[in-house]
């Protein structure tokens, strides 16, 4: 069975923060039936560092530990320790034995530990750690669910927003090593989101987690993101990009705020729409410079302030695509002088090799 060369990691932490609920729910029933959610959660990252520091180091899984209470009115509540395991290992129970008994430890509280089964492989199904020796037996079993035995017909009619998570990542699975296909699956995906009515923070983490699972390449990615500009001449979605999404959300509440300031509905709707332009133009030059960051390490005040001073996000846009792809941060600047010294320039979309 090939083995995934992709960090699908980072995307399944960011999932489980956000759609903890319906992921048990879609997973654990069980489980999912016995938990108050009107109470709440609470995610315990601090201690969870503390007590399985090599968490953070290895990319094989992502572990969360959540306080959660149950239904029968007291004041009990129990560790729900969740684990995403995304490649076969061969010692995976005793690991997951040895950090159930880390909590237990510490916290002195029922743990329930759970396993969601990411990889690929439809034989690999571990549930349990034992050992026996001269009459001492030690024995524990946990639940899993593998993601792969999921009917996708069937996410694909769920009202449970992590279903789609969840078709994002199979599908992402399935087309590794054939874009052409991912392509055509991430049009299909994206119109199942915009057809949803989800509202917006909802859409918007999904479309994050959609985006993320299914990268495509350079070539591909234009095509869909063509598609994404004809959805919104259509009214279907507001959330274009993931640099767009999080400007549009920042210039949103700007603009609320500045419209209550104002205390007059005019004032409200004229604030909404600078807000939103301001936020989408500051989002996408912070984008450009977290890009750099991420490929080049920290760069100096004086670079951030010429990236800040790009007011077109078209070429905001196109200096976000030559972040992400240009040979040296030196070649970045020159590209980056001559758009500020050529208006005309501001429109023009530079090329992988940095040449326009």
């Amino acid at each position: 069975m090939a083995r995934r060369t992709v960090d699908y990691d980072s995307p399944w932490k960011e999932a489980l923060e956000h759609f903890l609920e319906p992921c048990i729910a879609l997973c654990f029933p069980d489980l999912h039936a016995l938990i108050d959610w009107s109470r709440g959660f609470t995610f315990l990252e601090n201690e969870l560092q503390r007590l399985l520091p090599d968490s953070r180091t290895r990319r094989q899984f992502v572990d969360k530990l959540v306080q959660v209470y149950l239904k029968d009115g007291s004041e009990q509540w129990i560790l729900i320790h969740l684990e995403v395991q995304a490649q076969p290992e061969t010692e995976f129970g005793e690991r997951v034995f040895a950090y159930h008994v880390r909590i237990w430890i510490h916290f002195r509280r029922p743990v329930v530990t759970a396993a969601i089964l990411a990889d690929d492989d439809p034989n690999w199904r571990p549930q349990e750690y034992r050992y026996e020796l001269a009459g001492c037996e030690v024995r524990f079993r946990f639940p899993i669910f593998k993601l792969i035995d999921l009917d996708e017909s069937a996410l694909e009619t769920s009202s449970n927003p992590f279903a789609l998570v969840v078709l994002a990542y199979l599908r992402a699975l399935r087309t590794r090593g054939t874009p052409e296909l991912r392509l055509g699956d991430k049009i299909r995906l994206t119109r199942l989101l915009a057809d949803r009515g989800y509202n917006t923070d909802v859409a918007v983490q999904l479309f994050r987690l959609l985006d993320w699972f299914m990268k495509l390449p350079e070539g591909l990615e234009e095509v869909y993101q063509q598609y994404l500009r004809e959805l919104r001449e259509e009214g279907q979605v507001g959330y274009l990009t993931s640099f767009e999404r999080a400007a549009i959300l920042r210039g949103l509440q700007q603009g609320l705020e500045e419209g209550r300031e104002q205390g007059l509905q005019q004032g409200l709707q004229q604030g909404l729409q600078q807000g939103l332009q301001q936020g989408l133009q500051q989002g996408l030059q912070e984008a450009v410079i977290g890009f750099l960051e991420g490929r080049f390490g920290q760069i100096d005040e004086s670079l951030q302030q010429k990236v800040r001073q790009v007011g077109s996000n078209e070429a905001l846009r196109a200096l976000c695509h030559l972040a992400a792809v240009v040979e040296s941060l030196a070649s970045f600047e020159e590209q980056l002088n001559r758009l500020l010294q050529s208006p005309s320039a501001e429109s023009r979309m530079p090329d992988s090799d940095g040449q326009r």
